[in-house]
């Protein structure tokens, strides 16, 4: 149940990024599971922490 309505997307749709939002980012903050299980780091948000978002500000 919401109590403040529907989300921007989020755990409801974990692939539908905002307009002007990396959709790799936007999927791994919002969707409970996809760090789960993880050992150490995710190559993919460290490179994206090292290197910027592909498309967006990429160095």
């Amino acid at each position: 149940m919401r109590l403040f309505g529907k989300s921007q997307g989020g755990a409801d749709a974990p692939g539908s990024a905002p307009k002007r939002e990396c959709p790799q980012c936007w999927s791994h903050a919002h969707t409970p599971g996809i760090h789960r299980g993880m050992r150490g780091d995710c190559p993919a948000c460290v490179d994206h922490m090292v290197n910027g978002c592909p498309g967006f500000n990429r160095r």
